[in-house]
């Protein structure tokens, strides 16, 4: 009883907050839009979009801002339940925060690595970031070497990884970001059994567990199949955790030498059902399907916990993948029909 009132306050802002989501029949209206200032219009008169649009000039937008204004609207939701939450909650959204952090930081190597990169405008995020984090956003994003991206995160947690990996030969910004990933999902699956307990921590755990199986699998199975990489080297691009796949199995993996045997030995694991999505290249769009249905049945059956603020953040992120996607589209061109297909699959 205790607990079900000490989380029916968050839960109820939470489900108020699902209700300003993005709908199906949104996006067919969306769809059916021919500029990028039409969608701006309609984004401005939708109740979830309103409060952060309708100050801003739809015809004077790039699509780097708008791509930023979204994004913004996730960590904005964010700010909005984390104030609302209390100590406990607090906990958990932590750890939740923590994979906003590792991809601004992959962003700004991006940044270092292509300076015409048409990525989103990082000055969005300032204030959220000086709240939350010791990342001096505004300096890493203006660094224009990776010496000096490394200089200015002295101070932080994430100096000694990136001055390690500086001293390797013939790095790359697929490297760096390959380690940013592999220390979040280490340091989240040490950090959840001491920040978090019960139910959130059974949450948190299939969660993460269940991502780190799935994103092994798949990068595993592209490196074999497209990028030809020595099974020597593989393991230091593996995340060293295993949840429902066993250790033994994921070194049965790692070791495959043919694309067949990949799949023949993944066949033997809780995974099978996974095979198919790899050979015919819908893996990624399963996987986002995988995820949300973790979330789903989580907030399901957990109810007085954080699980159903995960799955709320969750739908809000894919949300935002959509209405980017929904923004090139729009901006290419594309039949109405063809936009639709792309931003629901």
């Amino acid at each position: 009883m205790n607990r079900l009132l000490n989380y029916s306050g968050i839960i109820t802002k939470v489900k108020a907050m699902q209700s300003n989501l993005i709908t199906k029949t949104d996006f067919e209206r969306i769809a059916n839009l021919e500029s990028i200032s039409d969608f701006i219009t309609y984004l401005k008169n939708h109740k979830g979009y309103h409060s952060i649009f309708y100050n801003m000039d739809e015809h004077l937008l790039h699509r780097g801002q708008v791509e930023g204004v979204f994004i913004n609207a996730l960590y904005r939701d964010f700010s909005s339940v984390y104030n609302f939450a209390n100590m406990e909650q607090r906990n958990a959204l932590d750890l939740t925060f923590f994979r906003y952090e590792i991809n601004v930081l992959k962003t700004c190597i991006q940044l270092v690595y292509n300076k015409d990169s048409d990525t989103y405008d990082l000055s969005t995020f300032y204030t959220f970031f000086e709240h939350h984090s010791k990342l001096n956003i505004s300096a890493l994003a203006a660094s224009q070497s990776m010496e000096e991206f490394v200089d200015n995160l002295k101070g932080t947690e994430y100096y000694s990884l990136f001055n390690h990996l500086q001293n390797r030969d013939n790095i790359t910004s697929f490297d760096y970001e390959m380690q940013l990933d592999i220390y979040y999902f280490k340091k989240m699956w040490k950090l959840k059994d001491k920040k978090l307990k019960g139910d959130n921590l059974k949450v948190f755990t299939h969660r993460l567990g269940s991502e780190i199986d799935i994103l092994n699998i798949m990068w595993l199975y592209r490196s074999k199949r497209f990028f030809n990489i020595h099974t020597t080297d593989s393991y230091s691009y593996v995340i060293p955790i295993h949840y429902k796949l066993k250790n033994e199995q994921l070194m049965k993996l790692i070791e495959a030498s043919s694309i067949d045997e990949f799949i023949a030995r993944l066949n033997t694991t809780y995974y099978k059902k996974i095979s198919s999505t790899l050979l015919d290249g819908t893996m990624e769009i399963y996987y986002q399907k995988i995820m949300l249905s973790i979330a789903e049945n989580n907030a399901a059956r957990y109810s007085s916990s954080m699980a159903p603020v995960y799955a709320y953040l969750l739908k809000k992120q894919i949300e935002i993948k959509r209405l980017t996607t929904a923004l090139e589209c729009i901006r290419y061109k594309l039949e109405p029909e063809d936009t639709l297909r792309y931003v629901l699959q």
